[in-house]
């Protein structure tokens, strides 16, 4: 399957239209609906950021979902064109902290990594990539299925 691509408005009532367009993705690629369903979760808090913080309050804004699977490995990569972002520079939530003594934020990057293989976000060419990635499970021959 070659990478395909579709675009769609950063508003929350669009997150129906990327999880369909996921589903399909995975369907067509055969990946395990497992991993599908913890890459759709991942893809659901990504897309939800980019709605609430990537453009500014009444800035209309893009964000651009591809799909380019492998015998090895499913990767989906989530552009957008707003303000420059690096989860990395978000501290690592406390879990062992009751509710009063956490701060707000961080938990859904934290579990974002916990649900897929490899996650990498980076700047590119004026844009935010998020790449999410879930590894093929191997059969019984060693081989990606």
């Amino acid at each position: 399957m070659n990478a395909v691509t579709r675009r769609l408005p950063a508003t929350v009532e669009q997150l129906p239209a990327a999880q369909a367009f996921l589903k399909s993705g995975i369907e067509q690629a055969g990946l395990d609906p497992h991993l599908g369903g913890r890459l759709a979760l991942a893809l659901e808090e990504v897309f939800v950021n980019i709605c609430h913080y990537a453009y500014p309050p009444g800035q209309p804004g893009e964000i651009e979902l591809r799909i380019s699977p492998s015998a090895e490995r499913f990767v989906l990569d989530v552009l957008d064109d707003g303000q420059p972002f690096d989860p990395a520079n978000l501290p690592e939530p406390d879990l062992a902290a009751t509710l009063e003594q956490r701060t707000v934020g961080g938990l859904g990057w934290f579990l974002v990594r916990q649900m897929v293989t490899e996650l990498s976000c980076r700047r590119e060419q004026g844009r935010n990539l998020v790449s999410l990635v879930m590894q093929q499970p191997a059969d019984e021959g060693g081989r990606a299925s």
